[in-house]
């Protein structure tokens, strides 16, 4: 009997060697096919050393009927056979028992012809692997009967099939994303990766009968140069994929970040200015997949929708642009033969902006999604930097950062999509967007501000200032009148205004939105910039635009716009701590007036101008019985803004009472949102957070009296808070390496405080260990607010020194950046 093993192990070893050409990076189709035609020669040296019976066919299935087998790919096999004899499933063993010894992973089906042909019917995936399926060994006759049946069910209706296979593709985007803008991209499943290629493969068999995407060139549903791009794009996608099987050790797809540093050295990027390597290989990447995801999209438009029937092209750059902006307009879709004319025209390298070029480029913009569509094809086909040279240094270009989902000049142009949406009536739920919008005189600004916003993100400093001169280049050259100009260069520069004021700063501060409104200045820019602020948002992913930022940013606009409207802020501080004890007295009919007088004189006055009366109300009763030193009294209830709780902490003052109750918290399960910070002049500590579940909405009673247990001991000094939340971190996940750690302190923010500013990767226990830093350099906290951005966290703290002043010593600032890093890294 021949030894079945040595068939094996002489694979095993061929692979091996094969793989070691890893090191030069040069894996790709080549090195694909020839692993599968290493598998071939050892699957039909197997099959031929079996005794097989009569009408059984061995056929190689999905990615190695195709013969481009990954490094670690499945081995998809199926043994079809006629449905007599019970020696079939003993040669499946034989076959496959040897390869699973050598370490490949086999998939395999025995199967009749019917069998498969209900299995394809049933199964879209199981159809598309019988599409790419060959023949290996064994009956020719049970194989051709096959092959003919299954691409006959196809064709029977080839419509209903590329829509099953453009409703697959829809699925998948939604499922894995898209390999063209995320940075941990799935290059087989994604859009744009490797399985958009295969689909395009299948459509050319349904319609043309010949496999590869060469073949889709006769029915004009694929430009050569397009055919060219997706070639490019299947080898340095397939080299990328190898790359990754090899460096993990495993069949994966996922591109993760602690890969792509090894993967990028292995395929020969380097650093650049401006540009690290790792960079370099994602941005090569994305250009990759955006072609195939492209060209994919408009093939299987050409073919389901049609070309749009679009007039004679005027072969200059306000002609180019006005067949784009009409395409968008009619939502249809560039024909074949005007991309081809375009591709061949001669374009200055610079455009200059003439009134047509203008009108025509702020058409596209008007379009929407549709214009976002035709400023991705003009980009695809090299041209949008003619008219926008600033474009160049954000193509493609990775935003690494743990909040942004997209590349950088996919979020400009989802953000531009997205403006447009709201102007067009999209509310998103929000009453103010219909007011904003309504308060606009001119959109086109808006629509170019959301273009541009962050078109500074080029890899050399400070984006906004950046981008301010990007943008300033930008439209001085598109000669656009002195409002539509004046105001898209202010959304770019202050873009961030609105966003970063509410969640790091203290809304309650009158100086501070009165510094706002300065910086705003009127109305229509003030709308303007909310509506920026909203599609920016929503563009960069859904940890930025929560119901508790939107709730914030809201206030803060409402409070701004009071000012612009009447040229104050509001009432005098006297006049509001008049109504509000004259209202706290309204609401305490039953109690001794002199009590209630007490009870404002004790209260600090930050308190009673922060502190709406109903709230104070419900404080009063906490505070009418003396505070024990290792005393703790709580009220809790719902929050100011959707999916939050209020609680009051009250407790004897102390040096690190607030990192003792941040610890407590943290330990019940509970994230701080916000903290206001408040001593009676008596000593007594009331302390108001805004809180949230940290991994379950619902709070219920036990989790207060666990808190309050907790927090107890530590005042007891029964408890090492520093010792539990040590221990409870090691249950979780370690904080992202990707996110660093930086402490700013700003003194210019506020007139009586010093302003700390954390950001640092999100953990458990965070906000105890920079809030216990803070206690031991003597600095009291009055205000905490937090802001969580996917795995970064950014904590905001309003701080004066045992003195009651701000730190603005040189030597004592850079001490306390230093601590609070150091505590924040650990």
């Amino acid at each position: 009997m021949a030894d079945r093993s040595a068939p094996a192990a002489r694979l095993r070893d061929e692979l091996r060697a094969l793989d070691s050409a890893y090191s030069t990076g040069r894996h790709g189709r080549w090195s694909a096919a020839r692993r599968s035609e290493l598998v071939d020669a050892c699957v039909v040296e197997l099959f031929g050393e079996s005794q097989v019976p009569p009408r059984v066919a061995l056929v190689a299935l999905g990615g190695y009927g195709r013969g481009e087998l990954a490094p670690r790919s499945d081995v998809d096999l199926l043994i079809l056979h006629a449905g007599d004899g019970p020696e079939i499933e003993g040669l499946a063993e034989r076959l496959l028992y040897p390869l699973w010894d050598a370490g490949l992973t086999v998939g395999h089906g025995v199967r009749t012809a019917d069998e498969c042909l209900a299995l394809a019917s049933e199964r879209l995936d199981a159809a598309t692997a019988m599409l790419d399926a060959r023949l290996l060994a064994g009956d020719v006759g049970s194989w051709d009967d096959l092959r003919d049946r299954i691409r006959a069910w196809a064709r029977n209706d080839p419509r209903g099939f590329a829509e099953r296979l453009v409703t697959n593709a829809s699925e998948r985007r939604e499922r894995f994303g898209s390999v063209s803008s995320l940075l941990e991209p799935d290059l087989k499943e994604g859009s744009g990766g490797l399985r958009d290629l295969h689909a395009l493969g299948w459509l050319a068999i349904v319609l043309t009968g010949t496999g590869g995407v060469r073949s889709l060139e006769e029915p004009a549903h694929l430009r050569r140069a397009e055919r060219e791009a997706l070639e490019s794009a299947e080898e340095f996608l397939v080299r990328v994929r190898s790359a990754l099987h090899l460096e993990t050790r495993r069949r994966t797809d996922r591109l993760f970040l602690d890969h792509q540093p090894a993967i990028a050295r292995a395929m020969g990027f380097e650093d650049e200015p401006g540009l690290p390597a790792v960079d370099g290989l994602m941005r090569a990447v994305f250009e990759h997949a955006r072609q195939v995801e492209h060209v994919s999209r408009s093939v299987f438009d050409r073919y389901l929708r049609g070309e749009s029937d679009a007039p004679a092209l005027e072969e200059t750059p306000a002609g180019v642009l006005r067949a784009f902006a009409g395409v968008a307009t009619e939502r249809g879709v560039m024909g074949t033969p005007a991309l081809d004319q375009i591709e061949e025209m001669v374009i200055e390298d610079e455009v200059e902006w003439t009134e047509p070029v203008r009108q025509a480029f702020l058409a596209i913009l008007r379009a929407g999604e549709e214009g976002s569509r035709a400023l991705e094809t003009l980009d695809r086909l090299r041209i949008l930097t003619r008219f926008l040279p600033e474009w160049e240094p954000v193509r493609c270009r990775p935003q690494r950062d743990p909040y942004h989902r997209n590349s950088v000049d996919v979020h400009l142009l989802n953000t531009m999509g997205g403006m447009a949406r709201l102007l067009g009536g999209g509310d998103e739920g929000d009453p103010l967007i219909a007011e904003a919008t309504a308060a606009v005189r001119d959109r086109d600004p808006l629509l170019l501000g959301a273009l541009l916003h962050d078109i500074g993100k080029t890899g050399r400093g400070n984006h906004v200032p950046v981008g301010v001169d990007q943008a300033t280049a930008a439209l001085e050259r598109m000669r656009l009148p002195s409002h539509t100009r004046d105001l898209a260069l202010f959304l770019v520069a202050e873009h961030l205004l609105l966003s970063d004021t509410a969640t790091r700063r203290d809304l309650d501060d009158d100086d501070l939105v009165l510094d706002v409104a300065a910086k705003v200045g009127d109305p229509e820019r003030l709308a303007a910039l909310y509506l920026l602020t909203v599609a920016d948002a929503l563009a960069t992913g859904p940890l930025a635009w929560t119901p508790w930022r939107a709730t914030l940013v809201r206030e803060l606009v409402a409070k701004v716009q009071r000012v612009l409207e009447r040229g104050e802020l509001g009432p005098r501080a006297a006049d509001r701590l008049e109504a509000m004890g004259a209202g706290l007295r309204d609401l305490l009919p039953d109690e001794e007036p002199a009590e209630v007088d007490r009870f404002l004189k004790r209260m600090p006055r930050g308190y009673l101008l922060a502190t709406p009366a109903e709230q104070a109300a419900k404080h009063f009763p906490l505070l009418r019985e003396p505070v024990g030193a290792h005393e703790v009294r709580t009220l809790s209830g719902t929050g100011a803004r959707p999916g939050t709780h209020a609680l009051t902490v009250i407790a004897s003052d102390r040096p690190g009472l607030l990192s003792w109750i941040a610890g407590s918290l943290s330990l019940a399960g509970l994230s701080i949102l916000t903290a206001q910070v408040f001593t009676t002049d008596d000593g007594v500590a009331l302390d108001v957070f805004e809180v949230e579940g940290a991994f379950e909405a619902r709070i219920g009673e036990d989790r207060w009296r666990e808190f309050r247990t907790i927090l107890r001991k530590v005042i007891d000094g029964r408890l090492s808070l520093e010792h539990l939340v040590e221990q409870k971190r090691g249950h979780y996940p370690a904080p992202s390496p990707e996110v660093p750690v930086e402490v700013r302190v700003h003194n210019d923010a506020s007139d009586f405080f010093t302003v700390v500013e954390v950001s640092a990767p999100d953990r458990i226990g965070l906000l105890f260990d920079v809030t216990r830093t803070l206690a031991e350099l003597h600095l009291d906290v009055h205000l905490a607010k937090v802001a969580t951005y996917g795995h970064r966290v950014v904590d905001v703290f309003y701080v004066r020194d045992d003195l009651g002043r701000k730190v603005d010593d040189p030597e004592r600032i850079a001490e306390l950046e230093r601590a609070v890093a150091v505590r924040a890294r650990s």
